[in-house]
């Protein structure tokens, strides 16, 4: 969902990572995470779509504070979640205290990225914050990352907002990606979401 305020841009476009730590120290829950009907309603969504009951090895690029991630983690055996805010990683690493088998990790994604492969990614209310050139750099990262066979989850609002682009702007760039195909596609009334598998590379 849209923040509270205008984000600043760096300078290849994309929102500049110092406006998610002000946010977070200005507010502990700028985005109602957990108090949200709407972020409740989206996360049992997001969990529900999961083509596999469980997962080895997931990634979760933008975890905020933590609030999906915990519900992720009952579904995978090793979970890395990344952020670029400090100030919302400490509240993920407060929430997941007790969960050994959660990695959380400061990481700016597309100019890092992990060195291992992953069977889940999960990227929910992040693409957006991109411009159209980071973006391209996030779908070979995503494509690099997820093990053949392995799922990509795509989530965003779909309403108005400041950022560089649209939750359609998003997926249709990943939908068009070689590799990928789509095995689940759902809108609902403020946001899509859809499910994709990394094709194995005879079938790209």
């Amino acid at each position: 969902m849209p923040g509270p305020t205008t984000p600043h841009r760096t300078a290849s476009g994309s929102v500049d990572p110092a406006y998610f730590e002000q946010l977070y120290r200005d507010e502990p829950d700028p985005w109602g995470f957990d108090t949200s009907p709407y972020e409740r309603a989206k996360y049992a969504a997001t969990l529900s779509t999961l083509p596999r009951e469980r997962y080895g090895s997931a990634f979760e690029v933008g975890c905020a504070n933590g609030a999906l991630t915990a519900g992720l983690a009952t579904r995978c055996d090793a979970l890395l979640a990344v952020d670029v805010a400090d100030a919302a990683l400490a509240r993920a690493r407060a929430r997941c205290d007790a969960l050994p088998h959660v990695r959380i990790r400061r990481m700016a994604i597309p100019g890092e990225c992990p060195t291992e492969t992953f069977d889940l990614v999960l990227i929910s209310e992040v693409g957006y914050y991109l411009s159209r050139p980071d973006l391209a750099r996030l779908v070979v990262l995503c494509t690099e990352v997820t093990a053949t066979g392995g799922h990509l989850v795509l989530v965003h609002w779909t309403g108005p907002t400041d950022y560089p682009l649209t939750a359609d702007d998003v997926h249709s760039e990943f939908l068009e990606a070689p590799g990928w195909q789509l095995v689940r596609a759902e809108r609902h009334a403020s946001y899509r979401l859809d499910v994709l598998e990394r094709a194995a590379p005879h079938s790209q």
